[in-house]
């Protein structure tokens, strides 16, 4: 890939082309919608792939939302498993929201048997790159595994908002644990998986969606998204790297804490390929405090977000938002305690988007979990709101990958 820009869905959205035909199928309630290719790798060199992060101006959505405190996360936290950072970088703007953001790779690429380390290695392996085709064009996005043949990511990933049916993207791959240029090599140690459905909630299929007056199709309640992946060779994704990650909803491991004037905060690792660094070809990890934002969407319905403040740009879309990441010390000692909530590498939450200003450094999530569109406490025994609804859309379609 000579030149990879990352696809801020500027809403200026592309015309696609008619040669795949979709089979799109609504649920109950609020429903799902799903696409699927009719022929796979139509082409497969994903040349000069662009970005889809949504943008919004600051004049639009708040950074840390309304100025009144909002009443809070409602329902009980829950996950399908079941400390602040140090303060070391933030926005240059006047809203200064402290984050961490590094390369997740060695500092020394060219290091023999050392360039993949750790982003090789899980709990990382089960992030990837996700690239996808709308039409002749490619652009990027990030995606990580929650089942063992399933992907989570944003909707905006592969579908234009409320462009129906005509709005799937027409191929998608993933490239977990990518390193490398994707066009000259297979990525990274594991290589690609294609895409063979992907599935969104039927408000944003269909342009209904609670939104951020002023950001419509950017600052929504349901920007998620799943893609089941191919087997390959009788081995899943899952198997193949050592298991998935869980996904959470409803706040869990938040708390509404004193320290940050009582409002509802968790410490969130972001991890993601944004092409502004490293060309989009590394992973990168970002870490902040994320904020439990509520406020009223332009059709008159709560609007729930998640905000952290993070240096990534476009590419990171779709990326995981994981609570207590990575790999749990054992207390053997004394003195020590690692809190109340035993639950680890849990998806809390996607990239979705970001500000306009360059500087602002903050960016935001639909929230995981009940909302207007999805109120249920429980889909199915797969969880509540929108994050349980669309899996078990997903699962019961596609148990095998589940």
């Amino acid at each position: 890939m000579k030149k990879l820009a990352s696809r801020f869905c500027q809403v200026s959205l592309i015309a696609l082309s008619s040669a795949l035909v979709f089979s799109a199928a609504a649920s109950a309630a609020s429903g799902t919608k799903t696409s699927r290719p009719s022929k796979m790798f139509l082409s497969s060199t994903p040349s000069g792939a662009r970005d889809r992060l949504p943008l919004t101006r600051i004049e639009v959505t708040r950074v840390g939302g309304e100025s009144k405190e909002p009443a809070g996360i409602t329902g009980t936290p829950g996950s399908s498993a079941g400390a602040v950072p140090e303060d070391r970088a933030f926005g240059s703007s006047s809203d200064k929201w402290p984050y961490t953001a590094a390369r997740v790779a060695v500092e020394k690429l060219g290091d023999t048997g050392l360039a993949n380390t750790p982003v090789s290695s899980k709990p990382y392996r089960q992030t990837g790159k996700l690239m996808m085709r709308f039409g002749a064009d490619w652009f990027n996005c990030t995606a990580s595994l929650i089942k063992k043949s399933l992907l989570i990511t944003a909707a905006h990933c592969v579908h234009n908002f409320g462009e129906e049916d005509a709005g799937f993207a027409d191929e998608v791959l993933w490239f977990p644990a990518n390193t490398k240029d994707p066009e000259t090599t297979s990525g990274g140690p594991y290589g690609s998986y294609a895409g063979i459905e992907w599935r969104i909630p039927s408000p944003y299929h269909d342009g209904t969606d609670t939104c951020q007056a002023g950001a419509g199709g950017v600052v929504c309640n349901n920007d998620l998204a799943t893609v089941v992946l191919e087997v390959k060779a009788g081995v899943t994704a899952g198997k193949k790297l050592g298991g998935n990650y869980d996904y959470g909803w409803n706040g869990v491991s938040s708390i509404k804490s004193p320290a940050f004037g009582n409002a509802t905060v968790s410490d969130i690792s972001q991890l993601g390929y944004p092409v502004a660094f490293d060309s989009g070809f590394q992973m990168q990890r970002n870490n902040s405090f994320g904020k439990f934002i509520q406020g009223t969407g332009s059709n008159g319905k709560v609007l729930k977000q998640t905000q952290l403040g993070s240096a990534l740009t476009g590419g990171s879309s779709g990326g995981p938002w994981l609570v207590n990441f990575g790999t749990r010390p054992k207390i053997s000692a004394g003195g020590a305690s690692l809190g109340s909530d035993s639950l680890s590498n849990t998806v809390v939450g996607v990239t979705s988007w970001g500000f306009t200003t360059v500087g602002v450094n903050v960016q935001g999530s639909s929230f995981f979990g009940q909302n207007a569109e999805y109120p249920d406490a429980n889909y199915g025994g797969f969880g509540a709101g929108n994050i349980g609804f669309l899996v078990q859309n997903t699962c019961v379609a596609n148990p095998t990958a589940c």
